[in-house]
């Protein structure tokens, strides 16, 4: 590893490259810090200190929280409280965003399952009964419990009449 003190960024670049494939990835990048540590502030290392870290909390999503909070708070004593506070709240908001996007994808993925859930009962019913009422496909189409819907295709194949499905339906 070269250590040259008038390039610094090199030594944390070569550094994070090389434990790329660690599995102890929060001990190395705080070795990073900690050879940082002397130059956290001149300007320019200041903020190449800002942007390693912002990018190891970012990708470290396999990281322990214990490690990932170790790496935080080596950082942001060496640049302070107050520039960490707007950053942390940032990743925040961001994990906010990704949760948001994450439940919208699962909605739409269960809402899905239902509609296929309902278009399956009712495929069943008029194939068995030929022609099946209005009540009964509104009943069905307005059902959101997928595991009731699931239930219900099962009832669908085994009723011996409509009328018997719509007892299970109400």
């Amino acid at each position: 590893m070269p250590d040259d003190p008038n390039a610094p960024e090199l030594y944390a670049v070569l550094r994070i490259m090389q434990v790329i494939f660690s599995l102890d990835i929060s001990t190395k990048v705080q070795e990073v810090f900690e050879r940082l540590k002397p130059y956290s502030k001149i300007p320019k290392y200041h903020r190449l200190i800002r942007i390693l870290w912002w990018y190891f909390v970012k990708n470290a999503r396999k990281e322990s929280r214990q490690g990932v909070m170790a790496v935080t708070e080596t950082v942001q004593k060496m640049i302070g409280e107050d520039e960490m506070s707007m950053v942390l709240e940032m990743l925040k908001a961001e994990g906010k965003a990704e949760g948001k996007a994450e439940g919208k994808a699962e909605g739409k993925a269960e809402g899905k399952a239902e509609g296929v859930a309902i278009g399956r009962i009712l495929a069943i019913l008029e194939v068995r009964f030929n022609e099946v009422s209005q009540e009964i496909k509104d009943t069905v189409q307005s059902m959101t419990d997928a595991i009731a819907l699931e239930s219900l295709v099962e009832h669908a194949k085994e009723c011996k009449s409509l009328d018997e499905f719509a007892e299970a339906v109400r």
